[in-house]
């Protein structure tokens, strides 16, 4: 059997990126930067608050190019339905890989840093993680994902902060009316 990734595998699979809600988004646009959960905002997931990136404050990103597509495929019920499990939309932020490569904490470096123990918890082979506030000016692009049916999204290749994203979600949950009203 072949796994068929969707189509925005390919834009997330060159990049580094950070996903969040629309409500998350707010938030990182308000305050310039995507900043580390010391636990002030709230958590999205049980697991947040025993996570490496929270023990260390760090910002959890994603960071496929440092798997092989196979091992992307094999790693897929890690980190699959991180792409579509907010409502109404997934946000994905794009970012400049050249300008975080100096600081970017590598998954390798994340396993060899907590040895066998399981905790804290990351994702293996695709999280990967940077120690300080990303600037909005690092942005390279945005991904709405839907938050019902995975493989419809829009790419919105922007640098920066883009405010019109927010009438970009508006439009997007419009267009695709129906899926949202079928769940």
């Amino acid at each position: 059997m072949s796994i068929i990734l969707p189509d925005w595998f390919s834009i997330v699979r060159r990049e580094v990126c950070h996903r969040c809600s629309v409500e998350g988004l707010r938030n990182i646009l308000e305050t310039g930067a995507i900043r580390p959960n010391d636990g002030s905002f709230p958590d999205t997931y049980p697991q947040s608050q025993d996570s490496y990136a929270r023990a260390n404050h760090y910002v959890s990103l994603f960071d496929f190019a440092t798997q092989t597509e196979q091992e992307c495929v094999q790693q897929m019920h890690y980190w699959y339905r991180f792409f579509f499990d907010q409502k109404p939309v997934t946000i994905v932020i794009l970012l400049d890989r050249q300008s975080l490569a100096a600081r970017l904490i590598p998954n390798k470096e994340a396993q060899e840093h907590t040895g066998e123990r399981d905790y804290p918890i990351f994702l293996p082979g695709v999280e990967a993680f940077y120690p300080e506030p990303i600037p909005c000016e690092l942005f390279t692009g945005y991904l709405i994902i839907c938050g019902v049916y995975e493989k419809i999204y829009e790419y919105i290749s922007h640098h920066g902060a883009f405010p019109g994203l927010f009438d970009r979600i508006d439009r997007f949950m419009k267009e695709h009316e129906e899926i949202y009203q079928d769940r």
